[in-house]
């Protein structure tokens, strides 16, 4: 409440389905308050982002975040404003490609029950990036290279070690 209102600052985070989606933020380092009574060290400093709406009589939102000091405004909100699509690619992972169907024990069963899961999901959105015209993640991947020289592993072609 004490921060002047120079310190906020209008940040558009993303496309929104009516309008783009923004608000005004600060950002402030700070020192947060710990009860370890048998650490003799203060914390290290982080950032506090707060969220202000326009025409709101206080503030709606705080976060913490440990980004780097150098960090921008506008990459703390982006990276704060990730969350809630992290959440709903988690919830379609659940929902419409049975990550949440696994009743195995054993955790290698659950680790390639998990791996394929995650690669359904990977080959859908990239599909769903690639389309033309699509209003929303218009942003394009791009393809990862491989190094010069590179060789798979187990192919005939590589030289294998043995003792």
């Amino acid at each position: 409440m004490e921060l002047p209102q120079e310190a906020y600052s209008e940040v558009t985070w993303r496309e929104g389905t009516n309008t783009d989606l923004s608000s005004r933020f600060a950002a402030v380092r700070v020192r947060p308050a710990h009860r370890d009574y048998l650490g003799t060290e203060m914390r290290a400093e982080e950032w506090l982002l707060i969220e202000w709406p326009e025409g709101e009589a206080e503030p709606a939102k705080y976060f913490l975040s440990t980004a780097p000091s150098d960090a921008t405004l506008e990459q703390l909100v982006f990276v704060t404003k990730m969350r809630w699509r992290i959440e709903r690619d988690y919830q379609e992972l659940k929902q419409e490609f049975g990550l949440a169907h696994y009743e195995g024990r054993g955790w290698r069963g659950f680790h390639h029950h998990a791996t394929l899961c995650i690669a359904a999901y990977a080959f859908l959105v990239t599909e769903r990036l690639s389309q033309d015209g699509a209003k929303k993640n218009r942003a394009r991947p791009e393809a990862a290279s491989l190094p010069e020289g590179y060789i798979p592993r187990g192919s005939p072609a590589s030289p294998a070690t043995r003792a």
